[in-house]
């Protein structure tokens, strides 16, 4: 059986070109973008969207503004035809697409200074995770901490329950690559989880459902996207 292709792009959301874009925008989209607060939130929200049409155009053969985005019965965005999954994440300046034929869910998190992850550890951390962590020097157990992080709300994005999952309840492998998500509340559970380095300063993971998946990487620039070998960190 082939494993399923997953197709990652990175956008630069301070790329001006993008607001080319922003006239496949839907009326709802426009609306929502004029709800956040200050103008480099809405314009964030306006470059990401509308890169994200373009990406599912390229990959559905549709027009950018074609494209019906809805929404899942707890806000995970789908696209109504087309037979394809995808999940937006966003943080600092970056944002990261992944599209495939499987469900997706990613998550992206820019390190912040003063950031306090042996705060939140008993909020989200399983007991094992707990304890691995307070056995790591603390600028080590930050860094993995936010690894975890990324890790259990891919998974949550990938299932679309958001908040509604306890991600205490969520564990993974010990090593640092692709490994299995083991959720207390579902042992039949399958679906991985796969570290990301899409750039300094930044922390991701992608969620794949089934077992194993070719990941590709893409930069999106308004076109033509450079497309990179599999597994190949961008710079």
């Amino acid at each position: 059986m082939r494993e399923p292709a997953v197709f990652l792009w990175l956008l630069d959301l301070d790329d001006p070109a993008l607001d080319a874009l922003a006239s496949c925008l839907s009326a709802q989209e426009q609306a929502r973008a004029a709800r956040y607060r200050g103008e480099a939130l809405q314009r964030g929200y306006r470059r990401g969207r509308a890169a994200l049409r373009h990406i599912l155009a390229r990959q559905t053969g549709q027009p950018p503004a074609a494209l019906t985005l809805a929404e899942g019965p707890l806000g995970k965005p789908v696209l109504t035809h087309g037979g394809l999954h995808f999940n937006l994440s966003h943080s600092g300046t970056l944002a990261l697409v992944a599209v495939s034929e499987v469900a997706v869910g990613i998550d992206l998190e820019q390190r912040r200074d003063g950031f306090d992850g042996a705060a939140l550890a008993p909020l989200v951390c399983h007991p094992a995770e707990r304890a691995a962590l307070a056995a790591l020097p603390p600028a080590q157990a930050q860094s993995r901490f936010l690894q975890l992080w990324t890790h259990k709300e891919a998974y949550c994005k990938l299932l679309g329950t958001g908040l509604h999952t306890d991600p205490a309840r969520l564990t993974f492998g010990a090593s640092p690559g692709p490994a299995p998500v083991s959720d207390a509340r579902d042992p039949r559970c399958d679906a991985w989880v796969y570290p990301l380095y899409p750039a300094d300063g930044y922390a991701a993971s992608l969620c794949v459902a089934g077992r194993g998946a070719r990941l590709v990487w893409l930069r999106f620039q308004t076109w033509p996207a450079a497309l990179l070998a599999p597994g190949q960190a961008l710079a």
